[in-house]
């Protein structure tokens, strides 16, 4: 982890800022789409309003978690600058802590930013500052996997496999289009796996089985009308069949915010659910993990998020 003063974070003179609020923001640099310049327009921003800014930059996977677990009480913000997973391991920090967290503001990097569509989040550093500055907070409903929480989703079967098997390099240089081009070749292999879904003690077997505190999927579509991150509780989504027409026909359904429409899909809320298949592949938040059997259900802890 490098803690880095703000006049060397931001390239520019350090001055003394009122004290009646303390942000932190806390960038990945590796994220795409990652800009210093975002940084330092956010930060300046923010100090001309009065407010105390420091700036962290993330060096190892993981630093995001101790960070956000270990900050210290005048903190009252904290602004992550990066994609889902970046947020995810703040997420992961700040439900451990055991005091009440700061909120949670996002500065958007990565590749889809999927929490950042589902909230309606500004890009624009400009923006951005604004609406730290008002300050309206909404409830952000989590989801966990074992000892694990996510911010968006779990899922297993053909949509885990996606995510295993995109290329890192490739998804650096054009984003989305890395997962789409993943997906056809996974698609055209024809090498799908049955997920055994256990929800709510009840037992069935899909292809594809996706479980959601989220509406968005993959940046601006939407996987379920029924939810949000703003709102408790989960849906599980599932596909039967994992053809190359069926998938083609769901990606459809998914850009016009209707795949509930399409036959062999279940759209239904859920309390408890276990994933389980032989040779399954799985991810939270857009990261492959290993296959877990662990329950997936709704975090006890509810987080605060800055919105528009």
């Amino acid at each position: 982890m490098t803690e880095l003063p703000v006049a060397a974070a931001l390239g520019r003179p350090e001055t003394v800022a009122a004290q009646t609020r303390e942000i932190l923001i806390v960038a990945n640099p590796t994220a795409g789409g990652f800009r210093a310049r975002r940084l330092n327009r956010l930060a300046a921003d923010l100090r001309a309003a009065g407010l105390g800014v420091e700036v962290r930059l993330t060096t190892r996977a993981g630093d995001l978690v101790e960070i956000a677990r270990t900050l210290p009480p005048e903190i009252d913000t904290l602004v992550i600058g990066g994609g889902d997973g970046s947020i995810n391991e703040a997420v992961n920090g700040l439900v451990s802590r055991p005091h009440r967290p700061p909120a949670l503001a996002v500065l958007p990097f990565g590749t889809a930013n999927v929490l950042a569509r589902e909230l309606n989040l500004p890009f624009r550093p400009g923006t951005i500052a604004r609406m730290l500055i008002r300050r309206r907070l909404a409830p952000l409903h989590l989801g966990q996997i074992g000892l694990r929480a996510f911010l968006l989703m779990a899922s297993a079967g053909f949509d885990g496999a996606v995510v295993h098997g995109v290329d890192p390099v490739l998804k650096r240089r054009i984003g989305p289009l890395a997962y789409a081009l993943a997906a056809i070749r996974l698609a055209l292999a024809g090498t799908g796996r049955d997920v055994i879904v256990n929800a709510d003690g009840e037992t069935s077997v899909c292809r594809i089985a996706v479980v959601t505190t989220a509406r968005c999927y993959g940046g601006p579509m939407s996987i379920t009308r029924h939810t949000s991150v703003t709102d408790p509780g989960l849906r599980l989504v599932t596909l039967a069949d994992d053809r190359p027409m069926t998938l083609l026909k769901a990606a459809v359904m998914l850009g016009l915010g209707r795949l509930d429409r399409l036959k062999g899909v279940v759209d239904r809320a859920v309390a408890r659910v276990r994933l389980s298949g032989e040779g399954i592949l799985m991810q939270v938040d857009g990261d492959a993990i290993p296959v877990s059997e662990a329950p997936i259900e709704a975090h006890p802890r509810v987080l605060s998020v800055i919105v528009p």
